[in-house]
């Protein structure tokens, strides 16, 4: 069947091959009084795991056999904990999904782990998530003509965030003058010391904005000096990253920079699940972000829908995981990283 969806600002028809009688049957059986649990990379009280439940809720009685949905936050390391789990130790039956943090697609370019986002099967996005770097509005500089001029200092979690990386790379890029402090521990501290002055600004999901301070957006109080990745209709006088680059490798790290804006809140199976059961929750997953239900609860929530392929995911994941080596050691030395390194124990 063909499936309409309005994807990244484009409406698509999506086509979604149905189950042989045999296979949906097989497919019943399998998850007939069985749990299925979303193993989410946010923390249990965020946004990327309530936004699980929601999907949850609503994606159950559309799979064959209406098993019971669940979901776990196994959060770490960026996400890059759930990430592993569901690559090394989750049940390869289709019992066990993930429920992205995008940042983790890109940690094995960044760092030594021991998964390859490439290699999951994934089942769409709710939405795609354009990533922004703001500042709030009595910062030294509110343009990038501004920020080329005068120092802006922006907060942000580690070297291996992109509220790190993408200021670093406009600094190599475009000759910003941006001071980014690493350190601080989630998005509250962060905001605290933009909204303090301790700080001018920071990196974040324009969504998480819309979420979770629709008063500082309608009282102008930040301001988006640039966006990276799909873009959002609310940021049409906002630069985006790829009218900045200039050459081709510039153009080669900003694919892999753009990936978990695409990914957004991504789910996937990991790898060795049965191609029978992954089309079948691929079909309930399109069937639940296209449902009117689902669409007026996120409403009402503040949780914005604008979904994301399988097929967009797989294909974004795939180019980022392709980077040759040296242009990824290229793009270290620019953005003054070291070379991947395997997480510390704690």
């Amino acid at each position: 069947m063909n499936v309409l969806l309005k994807t990244t600002g484009i409406t698509l028809a999506i086509a979604v091959a149905p189950l042989s009688a045999a296979s949906a049957d097989a497919v019943a059986d399998f998850y007939k009084g069985r749990t299925i649990t979303f193993y989410s990379g946010g923390s249990a009280g965020g946004g990327f795991s309530s936004v699980a439940r929601l999907v949850a809720k609503h994606m159950a009685d559309r799979i064959p056999g209406k098993p019971k949905m669940i979901v776990e936050a196994r959060a770490g390391g960026g996400g890059a904990k759930m990430m592993s789990y569901m690559a090394n130790a989750a049940p390869k039956d289709g019992t066990a999904l993930g429920a992205a943090l995008p940042i983790a697609v890109n940690a094995p370019l960044l760092r030594k782990v021991k998964f390859n986002p490439a290699k999951f099967q994934w089942l769409g996005s709710t939405t795609a998530m354009t990533e922004v770097s703001t500042v709030w509005h009595t910062a030294p500089a509110t343009t990038l003509d501004g920020a080329k001029k005068t120092e802006v200092i922006m907060a942000t979690s580690s070297k291996l965030s992109s509220a790190y990386i993408i200021p670093a790379f406009m600094n190599a890029v475009i000759g910003t003058k941006f001071k980014i402090v690493p350190g601080y521990r989630g998005a509250g501290p962060m905001n605290k010391a933009m909204e303090s002055g301790e700080v001018h600004g920071r990196g974040s999901f324009y969504n998480s904005y819309v979420t979770t301070k629709p008063g500082w957006l309608k009282d102008k109080k930040i301001i988006q000096l640039v966006q990276v990745g799909p873009g959002e209709k609310e940021l049409a006088g906002v630069p985006n990253m790829r009218d900045l680059v200039t050459t081709a490798d510039q153009r080669r790290m900003l694919d892999f920079m753009e990936a978990p804006a695409y990914v957004g809140h991504g789910y996937f199976a990991p790898e060795g699940v049965p191609a029978d059961r992954v089309a079948a929750l691929k079909k309930a997953f399109v069937a639940t972000v296209n449902d009117p239900a689902f669409r007026k609860e996120a409403k009402e929530r503040r949780m914005i829908v604008n979904p994301v392929t399988a097929e967009k995911i797989q294909s974004v994941i795939e180019t980022a995981m392709a980077t040759p080596e040296p242009l990824l050691a290229k793009f270290r030395k620019m953005v003054k990283i070291g070379p991947p390194k395997a997480r510390k124990k704690k």
